[in-house]
């Protein structure tokens, strides 16, 4: 698999950015670049071809269907757009999250105070549904849950965590940014009003490529504010007077799209097709079994169990510049959070590059 990407040595960064096909130039050149050349504005019937592609490859990925699959440029305006689209229920004031999900997360939904709802983060050990369920009651809104934490790498309880939700009547959103494409994703069994999520980290297809699913049951009681022509469910009409919803997830897409990121992705996602996605995943949590074995308790974040982690490794060893500089002069590529340094595998990870990291771990613990 190595050999279809642009992979720097001992590369350990996929948690924060995906390495590059090596043939995306030459892929977004075909389907992006060589229409807008030679049609111009006529391009559009070819752009619009990118962008139900890569809703359909996004559909195929999370086991949903196409019509409930909007392209995004990030979580954030994802997030915003979900958040402003649901209708208001009287006592219904409160969004649930968790202080260990993006900062982004939070950014977002604090910015909802001005719109009278309130933030409750769960306290505790977010990983035990318990504590959910102890945040989560008749005032709650919307319940958001990250399946995979960036900066520990702990999967949660999603599917216990959206039927807490739904018993007590609240809208749940997942953000799979750290998990789609590395662990597997069981969708049906979350059964979450929405999911989002992004290109650029395992999924190799760089920036400005994010998703978010709706169901049918949001897509009818939801009416997004953040609108566009491409929103609309005949963009091409052009009639100001007559706005009309899609009638899909596409309600959500808002103003002019952007298909160079998409076809970018999409070409990421047509790589990783050349092998299959169970089996890249089945040997990324090995290698991280590896990896793991290297490291006493004491200093592990990350899950030492497959089935309650993301693809990560996460560490705190006890001398911090010692361990940064040992991973330099080796030409280590990773990085370090308040919780530990983070360093993350995938398919074009190279047995070379683990033993070498594993005799640097063993080494230092």
């Amino acid at each position: 698999m190595r050999e279809h990407f642009h992979v720097p040595d001992n590369y350990f960064l996929s948690h924060s950015v995906g390495c590059l096909p090596k043939n995306t130039g030459e892929y977004v050149g075909k389907q992006y670049f060589d229409p807008w050349r030679q049609t111009g504005g006529n391009a559009w019937d070819d752009w619009l071809q990118i962008i139900n592609s890569f809703r359909n490859r996004i559909a195929n990925l999370l086991g949903m269907k196409t019509a409930n699959i909007c392209p995004q440029t990030n979580i954030s305006s994802a997030l915003t757009k979900i958040l402003y689209s649901l209708p208001k229920r009287a006592g219904r004031n409160v969004i649930v999250l968790s202080e260990k999900d993006y900062p982004t997360i939070g950014f977002v939904f604090d910015r909802a105070k001005s719109a009278g709802l309130k933030l409750k983060f769960v306290t505790g050990d977010v990983t035990d549904p318990r504590n959910w369920s102890d945040a989560i009651d008749d005032h709650t809104a919307l319940v958001h849950v990250t399946h995979a934490l960036s900066n520990t790498s702990h999967l949660l309880p999603v599917a216990e965590i959206c039927e807490l939700a739904r018993r007590a009547k609240a809208v749940s959103v997942v953000d799979a940014a750290q998990s789609v494409g590395i662990v597997h994703l069981p969708t049906h069994k979350w059964d979450a009003d929405f999911v989002t999520g992004t290109s650029v980290k395992f999924l190799c297809g760089g920036p400005g490529a994010c998703f978010m699913s709706a169901t049918d049951e949001m897509l009818a009681i939801c009416d997004p504010i953040d609108v566009g022509w491409f929103s609309h469910e005949t963009p091409f009409e052009g009639d100001i007077n007559h706005f009309r919803y899609a009638k899909d997830a596409t309600k959500f897409m808002g103003g002019t799209p952007s298909p160079a990121p998409l076809a970018t992705a999409i070409n990421g996602l047509n790589t990783l097709k050349k092998t299959d996605l169970f089996s890249l995943q089945i040997r990324s949590q090995s290698l991280l079994d590896d990896l793991h074995d290297c490291v006493p308790d004491i200093y592990l974040v990350s899950p030492r169990d497959r089935e309650q982690r993301g693809g990560t490794l996460v560490i705190a060893p006890p001398d911090r510049e010692k361990f940064q500089s040992i991973l330099t002069e080796n030409a280590v590529l990773c990085d370090v959070r308040n919780e530990g340094f983070r360093l993350s595998v995938h398919g074009y990870t190279s047995d070379e590059e683990i033993t070498n990291l594993k005799e640097i771990l063993t080494q230092t613990f």
